[in-house]
């Protein structure tokens, strides 16, 4: 299922999303001045995807996202296209991370792979 010889890395995002049981090194806490992840979106992060490059983005779900949430299904973390979210929920969800998924910080992921994954979710119509 993931071809083109991607080793899928058990990082965490998922974008495990929503609720993927995160991986690697050291805690990350969510950013400060914030809202929490766990009810409505943070201003902070609304706006429209900045990005168009959907391969690029397919390449980051694969790797971060792609073991909790297999090709956007469920999985150890819910379906992305089941439910889509706005733009702003998925980026919170990510440098926020709740439940069992861990935030990812922009160390891990730029925003610009942020973005790009956006892309890639809009491509499933898994953000509306």
């Amino acid at each position: 299922m993931r071809g083109n010889g991607f080793t899928v890395l058990t990082l965490a995002l998922g974008l495990g999303l929503l609720a993927c049981g995160g991986g690697g090194g050291g805690s990350e806490e969510a950013p400060s001045g914030g809202e929490s992840s766990g009810g409505g979106e943070n201003a902070s992060y609304a706006g429209p995807i900045t990005s168009t490059d959907v391969a690029h983005g397919k390449e980051l779900f694969s790797t971060h996202c792609d073991d909790c949430h297999p090709g956007g299904e469920e999985d150890v973390g819910p379906s992305l296209i089941a439910t889509p979210h706005t733009p702003a929920r998925i980026r919170q969800q990510i440098r926020e991370g709740s439940g069992k998924m861990r935030p990812f910080s922009e160390k891990r992921l730029s925003n610009e792979d942020v973005e790009a994954i956006l892309a890639y979710l809009a491509s499933l119509n898994a953000v509306k």
